[in-house]
């Protein structure tokens, strides 16, 4: 029997181009054909070595699980672990989907039944190309239903405000729909549920909000004890259906919010103090303005919000 080296590089070095680009499509992580190609070609490679008997330990599961993830940190770069592991279980997902459909349709398409269990199926490049194309339209398929369910549960982030000394964690949801602006300085509005605003604000403050109803937060502002407070307040313009209105806003020493690349953090954000019930449900506190979330992947249907913004 012949092994035609060249002939195996090429065709895994072309099947792990497609894997990895579909393992970057269905986790929704951005990639880069410079990192994909020597990942996939790193693949390729590594099918050659089943040849030499004394390397058959690189083919036992432990040898093939280490494979995967140097191809996947060749291909993605370093990210947390639990990106990786997604990326990795994605990886051999597709795999097997895209293995499958080949070997189903060489089956599919041979004339004669096989006369033995390990009879040899001819395997042509009009073949591969079919049966890769047919696993293709089933990722797509399969993964266009998955990905606004997992987009949904992405839009959701664990974020740290500060001021004047205290600070309060919150989970907020990324609002594509909320182009909230402050007047001065265009800075970029993230509303905060009114019970959690009430746990960075001094007790005068505090005692003001709670004293006040929340039309009269703005018109009654003379009644606040909190001079600090009071010179970080700016008004918040706002258009929901069918009215205009505004809302109390003020100015935190910072945000951080953590993404899957790492924390964000900035200061240039204006806080407004929201009293109704915020569309991310009893979980979220907040809705963030995603000019404040750089390198995360957005849709059009994550975060719909219909709050002030629109």
């Amino acid at each position: 029997m012949y092994i035609y080296a060249d002939m195996v590089l090429l065709i895994n070095f072309i099947m792990n181009s497609v894997i990895l680009v579909l393992t970057a499509y269905a986790s929704g992580v951005s990639f880069r054909w410079r990192r994909i190609l020597p990942a996939a070609l790193m693949g390729g490679v590594y099918s050659l070595v089943g040849i030499f008997p004394e390397m058959a330990v690189l083919y036992t599961i432990p040898g093939k699980l280490l494979a995967s993830l140097m191809i996947i940190l060749l291909a993605f770069g370093r990210k947390t672990l639990k990106i990786t592991l997604i990326l990795v279980a994605t990886f051999f997902i597709i795999s097997f989907i895209l293995g499958g459909a080949v070997l189903g349709w060489l089956y599919f398409a041979q004339a004669e039944a096989p006369h033995a269990v390990n009879q040899i199926i001819s395997l042509s490049w009009g073949n591969l190309a079919i049966g890769s194309a047919i696993a293709v339209v089933l990722i797509l398929l399969i993964v266009k239903q998955m990905l606004g369910r997992m987009y949904r549960r992405q839009t959701f982030y664990q974020a740290k405000i500060e001021y004047d000394g205290r600070y309060v964690e919150v989970t907020g949801m990324l609002d594509t729909g909320n182009g909230l602006f402050s007047l001065l300085g265009r800075k970029p509005v993230v509303l905060l549920d009114h019970q959690a605003s009430l746990l960075l604000l001094s007790s005068q403050a505090r005692e003001y909000l709670t004293t006040n109803s929340p039309d009269a937060w703005l018109t009654n502002l003379d009644q606040c004890l909190d001079a600090t407070w009071l010179s970080r307040i700016e008004i918040i313009p706002y258009q929901s259906v069918g009215s205009r209105s505004v809302l109390l806003g003020f100015r935190p020493d910072s945000i951080t919010i953590m993404t899957e690349y790492g924390p964000a953090q900035t200061a240039n954000v204006l806080i407004g103090i929201y009293s109704g019930v915020l569309s991310g449900g009893s979980d979220c506190q907040a809705l963030l303005h995603p000019a404040l979330i750089t390198g995360v992947n957005m849709t059009e249907e994550a975060g719909i919000c219909a709050l002030p913004g629109r």
